[in-house]
């Protein structure tokens, strides 16, 4: 097939940060402003009006095509039929290094909050605020505000702000929204009080739109500094995940695909996929807990040019590259069998493998180089099986509903017995390729798990980058339950379900930070204490000037009872609406201040 080439017309990364600075005025609809930029309909839609040309490129073929590989790789041409009698390959024990399988995680790791603070560090955060209020500021000192634009009250964020906020998000990713700001609804069929009472809704915004992670150079539109926006805390939280996990025996290889529709120079298109649009993301799983153990954005030729081996092809360069990884950190390492599909398995990768110790089984396109004319047309036998050796390499094709074609320097040609539904739900008993079992039961999982959908933050962005932060901030929570859970087990106990752990997980990042808008509705009793602590309590204007209930002398319930104060007690946490005088003197004074009316009907 011949190499795609990247359309000519291919915009580059939007450089402005109109969505994330706006310059809203306090008397103008702020929902609807924000809802414009960072809304959610599902994912991300049309979010530039003008359509541009996207690099296209198929997951089920090649990033680029064969090139001639001469070197050490011999043509394989000593291949014989093995599909009665086959040899089982010398193999090499299973080892890891030095550390044990599992996690590697300080014995102080107890709750979901310590799992989590492995991956996001304080320091990560530290940075995270540091950038953001840099940006925050140098944004703001460029614009001309109104005297009312929301702006004019933007204060630097603190650690316990963005670890709050860090924590809405997360929330966010478990309760889902049609957008942003039906999470500060207060229709009675629709409130969620968890995010009114933790930040007001304009301070949220703020926080989100200003974001950052890194200082940007203006001057610099090469790709190198583009990938600087997200480069460092992706490369932060990949070696934070290698560090407090060592993957057992068998891996897998994938592709998780970030779902961004802007203009980008490396957003791929793939129709066969569900997500069709996105930034490809390829990721080293352990098959056994699901634990996702090392990843490689793709950034187009960037990354191309960034890999190992320049000499192989792309996708065997890519395999190369994410096992390398498990050797940087455990160079004694050896016996490892990583699970590949038809987008990566060929022969060159299966004999670079071998050269280092791993093991690799995986379906194969059969019109790949090298491969055998034998096992393109096969014969099949009994069991529908056609098997051919050369070495260590092991081609298999089995005729089910359709054609399938392995490779694999791990197992033979043996055959299992297995229980198969047929049409009707009548079980029988039918014969299947035992490499076949294998493969299924440690890439079914890759199916079940779409790494980053599972209680995921989305939502619309120009910002591709900003995209690429939430899900490496998904992935943090994700690896951090599945290290809780190995934990909880390895000591035989029962770890709580991964629901549980995100909303206590949730809890903790909040904490006592309170931000936000009190409840409407009856007053509480748990508040006596405070308004009736003999202590000085501070009258204030309602923010915008508007009028509120008058705690003690409003009631809707009579014809005629609605009274309305411009001002409120900023003292209380409540912030109660009261009248100057006598209504403020009995909320601080009497237990049952409230004025009582006579209920009339008509």
């Amino acid at each position: 097939m011949p190499k795609r080439k990247q359309e000519r017309n291919t915009v580059e990364d939007v450089q402005s940060s109109d969505d994330e600075f706006c310059t809203v005025y306090l008397d103008t609809d702020v929902e609807d402003t924000y809802n414009n930029s960072s809304s959610d309909t599902g994912g991300d839609t049309d979010c530039i009006k003008k359509r541009v040309k996207h690099l296209e490129i198929s997951s089920d073929s090649e990033l680029e095509d064969f090139e001639i590989f001469e070197g050490e790789l011999k043509e394989y041409t000593a291949w014989h039929e093995v599909t009665s009698e086959d040899i089982n390959p010398p193999k090499l024990n299973f080892s890891p290094g030095p550390k044990n399988v599992g996690p590697q995680t300080p014995e102080s790791c107890v709750e979901p909050i310590d799992f989590f603070k492995l991956f996001f560090t304080d320091e990560l955060l530290s940075n995270i605020i540091e950038q953001t209020n840099r940006y925050a500021n140098e944004k703001i000192k460029e614009k001309n505000l109104s005297k009312r634009s929301i702006w004019n009250n933007w204060v630097d964020v603190t650690v316990e702000e963005m670890s709050a906020f860090i924590g809405v998000i997360l929330n966010m990713g478990i309760i889902i929204t049609r957008n942003l700001k039906d999470y500060w609804s207060q229709q009675h069929n629709s409130r969620i009080p968890f995010f009114y009472e933790i930040f007001r809704r304009a301070r949220f915004q703020q926080i989100f739109w200003m974001l950052h992670l890194h200082v940007n150079v203006s001057n610099d539109k090469s790709i190198t500094t583009r990938i600087q926006k997200i480069g460092n805390y992706l490369d932060y939280i990949d070696n934070k995940f290698k560090e407090y996990f060592v993957p057992g025996k068998e891996l897998y290889v994938d592709e998780s695909i970030v779902k961004f529709k802007g203009r980008s120079s490396f957003v791929t298109y793939n129709p066969k996929k569900l997500t069709k649009w996105g930034i490809r993301i390829y990721i080293l799983v352990d098959s056994n807990t699901g634990y996702i153990y090392s990843f490689l954005p793709y950034y187009g030729s960037y990354t191309v040019e960034s890999l190992m081996r320049s000499e192989l092809p792309v996708t065997s360069r890519i395999v190369l590259h994410l096992y390398q990884q498990v050797l940087n950190f455990n160079p004694e390492a050896q016996g490892y069998h990583i699970f590949t599909d038809r987008s990566y398995t060929n022969l060159i990768l299966a004999q670079e493998l071998l050269k280092l110790k791993c093991y690799i089984t995986g379906t194969m396109q059969p019109k790949r180089k090298y491969v055998p004319e034998i096992i393109k047309e096969p014969e099949f036998k009994d069991n529908n099986v056609f098997a051919c050796r050369s070495g260590n390499l092991l081609l298999l094709a089995w005729k089910d509903k359709e054609v399938i074609t392995m490779l694999s320097t791990l197992h033979s040609s043996e055959m299992e017995s297995v229980n198969s539904r047929v049409h009707g739900g009548v079980i029988v008993r039918k014969q299947k390729p035992r490499m076949i079992i294998e493969y299924d039961k440690h890439m079914g999982c890759a199916d079940k798990i779409d790494h980053s959908n599972s209680y995921t933050f989305l939502r619309k962005s120009h910002k591709w980058w900003r995209k690429l932060f939430f899900w490496g901030l998904e992935l943090c929570a994700r690896n951090s339950y599945i290290l809780y859970k190995e934990s909880l087990r390895t000591e035989g106990k029962t770890p709580m379900a991964h629901l549980i752990f995100l909303r206590k997980l949730v809890d903790q990042l909040v904490g006592s930070f309170r931000d936000g808008c009190t409840s409407r509705g009856r007053p509480s009793t748990s508040d006596k204490e405070e308004r009736l602590n003999g202590k000085l309590h501070i009258l204030r204007r309602n923010d915008r000037g508007r009028s509120r209930d008058c705690l003690v002398c409003s009631n809707r319930r009579v014809k005629g009872g609605r009274r309305e104060s411009a001002y409120h007690c900023d003292t209380c946490s409540r912030k109660p609406g009261l009248h100057i005088g006598d209504c403020f003197e009995k909320y601080h004074t009497q237990e049952n201040y409230k004025t009582q009316y006579l209920i009339k009907y008509d």
